[in-house]
Parts: structure tokens; sequence; C-alpha cells
């Protein structure tokens, strides 16, 4: 095992994700955060990726808001 990394069985980096879904500023960031200090502090290797920087998320996102504000 290098450089104290986990192992899974047999594989060195199978990989686990996470996916966390909620409205906007329910906290998903902190407990994200939260999460990744401690996989972190359990020698765990992570690696952050907002989805809402895929074109087709952040589109799909965009028009959701625009339909929203214009019902009100």
């Amino acid at each position: 095992m290098s450089g104290g990394m986990k192992m899974y069985g047999k594989h060195r980096l199978p990989g686990r994700l996470f996916i966390v879904e909620g409205i906007d500023g329910s906290g998903k960031s902190t407990q994200l955060m939260l999460l990744q200090k401690w996989l972190v502090s359990e020698g765990y290797v992570t690696s952050f990726s907002e989805w809402n920087s895929s074109p087709l998320v952040r589109d799909v996102t965009r028009r959701a808001r625009k339909s929203r504000c214009s019902r009100r």
C-alpha cells in the first residue's frame, strides 16, 4: 500500500461516488466538506466535483430557476 492509502480487497482505487441533493442553502457544501475532512483523516484520498459545472446540468438548472421565478 503506497502512501498510507486504504485499500478495498484487491483494488487500490475502486472509488466511491457520493451524491448530495438539496435546495439552495440547505447545507450540502458544509456536509460534503465535513465528510471530506473525515475521509482524509481516515487516510482516504478524495476528489470533489460539482455537477452543476456540467453544461448539461447547468442549462437544466438555469431553465428550472427561470421557470420558477416566472411563476411568482
